[in-house]
């Protein structure tokens, strides 16, 4: 096995991630195009085979595999080729360009470095040294590289039963981990929810029903209600809006609230707990109005250690010197609409979750280099 460790040539590695890094593939609005155009190019440039899954217009989903001596079980590597942006205040506290990868002290700086080109990268170049030296896995081994992750998750949504996992088994997302084996994942659920009022004359004392008003109170009552059953679920308003022009009370206002789901609760009940809260306002004021539309729910997941693609990770982490840790992924990923093509997920991968969303964003090519050794070794060895 350290025979195809030594395969891997990191100056190479880093050449090809930086490239990535230097893409602005922003999301929103949906910048992806120039980075599925430079995956498309490394899968030509070393003959994988691929195919594109239309999402959107000028936007797509990109399918790669390398063919293994059996075509069933087969292993689905994922990463999304979308970032997040880079506001104003935010480009004031970088302290290299974004959107230039800079390499410092054995770190690689630039947006996406962590979240995550990394990962994906080095699972493509896992299959390129594949392909390179005519070395046939045991199973098939598929690249899923999506867009939209960082939004709606448009991406991996439009591969739902797509034929391309109709063999497949396992589910190895190359989220930033730490390194650490995620074999399991929070969920995730958000709405906007729309509070009703009357207009009227600011300059009217006592008249109209200000939307703002009541929002509060339904705000409050959000804040303030926990899931005894799932203590570690919580939910809080992110988001409001509301206001005509300053001159009239505000017949609406909408704030969105966005809900982090323990392990095994359904994001559904989240929103039955709404319903009673808006029920109890309106036991005490019968005028009081609230809608709301559900934008996503995203359930949580959890594979059992036990699992062969768990013992087969450890395994692998061993051969790196790496100790096997486990931890809960507390972020939502592709993984909760991949696996409803019946795939068995984990989320293991370069970079910290820390450092991501935020300047300064980077990874330590150390662990570039680890996870290139552990896709690689998965691949040959599960």
């Amino acid at each position: 096995m350290q025979d195809i460790f030594d395969l891997i040539d990191e100056d190479e590695l880093v050449d090809i991630f930086s490239k990535a890094v230097d893409i602005k593939s922003t999301n929103p609005k949906g910048n992806e195009k120039p980075m599925c155009e430079y995956v498309e190019s490394l899968l030509k440039q070393n003959g994988i085979e691929y195919f594109t899954v239309p999402v959107e217009e000028g936007r797509y989903d990109i399918i790669a595999k390398i063919r293994g001596s059996q075509d069933k079980d087969a292993l689905v590597f994922t990463g999304h080729m979308d970032v997040v942006p880079v506001s104003d205040d935010e480009m004031k506290r970088w302290n290299t360009p974004p959107f230039t990868s800079t390499i410092k002290d054995g770190k690689l700086y630039g947006r996406g470095s962590a979240d995550m080109k990394s990962g994906l990268i080095s699972a493509i170049y896992s299959m390129i040294l594949l392909k390179r030296n005519n070395i046939t896995p045991k199973r098939d081994i598929i690249l899923a590289a999506t867009i939209d992750e960082e939004n709606l998750m448009k991406g991996s949504k439009a591969l739902q039963d797509n034929e391309a996992f109709k063999n497949a088994k396992y589910l190895i997302v190359c989220e930033p981990t730490d390194m650490k084996i995620c074999n399991e994942q929070k969920g995730r659920t958000w709405a906007d929810i729309c509070v009703h009022g009357m207009t009227a004359h600011g300059s009217q004392k006592g008249v109209g029903e200000n939307a703002i008003y009541l929002a509060i109170k339904l705000i409050e009552k959000i804040k303030h209600t926990e899931f005894k059953e799932y203590p570690d679920t919580f939910w809080r308003t992110l988001a409001i809006n509301a206001g005509v022009e300053p001159q009239v009370v505000p017949d609406r206002c909408v704030f969105t609230v966005d809900a982090r789901l323990q392990v095994g609760h359904e994001p559904a009940k989240i929103w039955e707990k709404l319903e009673e809260l808006i029920q109890e306002i309106k036991s005490e004021n019968p005028h009081f109005d609230a809608t709301y539309e559900i934008e996503d729910m995203r359930t949580s997941w959890h594979t059992k250690k036990e699992d062969e693609l768990i013992q087969g990770i450890m395994s692998s982490l061993k051969k790196l010197d790496i100790n096997p840790v486990f931890d809960t992924f507390t972020g939502s990923t592709d993984a909760s609409m991949l696996i409803k093509n019946n795939l068995i997920p984990v989320i293991i991968g370069p970079g910290d979750l820390s450092v991501v969303h935020r300047e300064n964003e980077y990874v330590e090519l150390k662990q570039l280099f680890e996870s290139c050794k552990l896709y690689i070794d998965i691949m040959t060895g599960l």
